[in-house]
C-alpha cells in the first residue's frame, strides 16, 4: 500500500509500477483504484502453483507467473537482476516469507489473514 498522491516514490518508476498494489518497480496495478490518504484500502495477494494475483479494493489489478521464462526475463531487465532469492521466489520448496512493506512512513494493517490453498 502506498499513498499515490503524496508519496514521492509513487511518481517514480515506469507506467505507475511503484503505485499501490503494483509488483513494485515491475508491473503496475491496473486499474489503479487505491483510495486517498486517510481511507482504508482492502487488498489481497493470492499465490497458487506459481500464479500470483494482486487484488485491491475488490478488483484484480496484477497477475504474473513465478518461475517462468517471462518471470526470469522481467527480473533480468529490472533493478532486481541477480537477486537469486527474487528470481527463485520460494526456493526449491516454493515456500517463503510474507513481508509487509512501508516506505518510511507510518502504515497500518488490520484483519490480516493467511490461508493455505490446496
Amino acid at each position: 500500500m502506498l499513498d499515490n498522491a503524496n508519496h514521492p516514490d509513487a511518481k517514480l518508476g515506469k507506467d505507475g509500477n511503484r503505485q499501490s498494489a503494483s509488483l513494485y518497480d515491475l508491473i503496475p496495478a491496473k486499474p489503479q483504484n487505491s483510495k486517498p490518504f486517510g481511507e482504508w484500502n482492502t487488498g489481497g495477494i493470492m499465490v497458487y502453483k506459481g500464479t500470483v494475483v494482486h487484488k485491491q479494493n475488490g478488483e484484480n489489478v496484477v497477475e504474473y507467473h513465478l518461475w517462468t521464462d517471462d518471470w526470469k526475463k522481467m527480473i533480468d531487465e529490472s533493478k532486481f537482476k541477480g537477486w537469486t532469492n527474487f528470481i527463485n521466489a520460494g526456493g526449491d520448496a516454493k515456500e517463503g516469507y510474507i513481508g509487509l512493506q512501508d516506505h518510511g512512513d507510518d502504515v497500518w494493517y488490520r484483519n490480516i489473514k493467511i490461508k493455505i490453498l490446496d
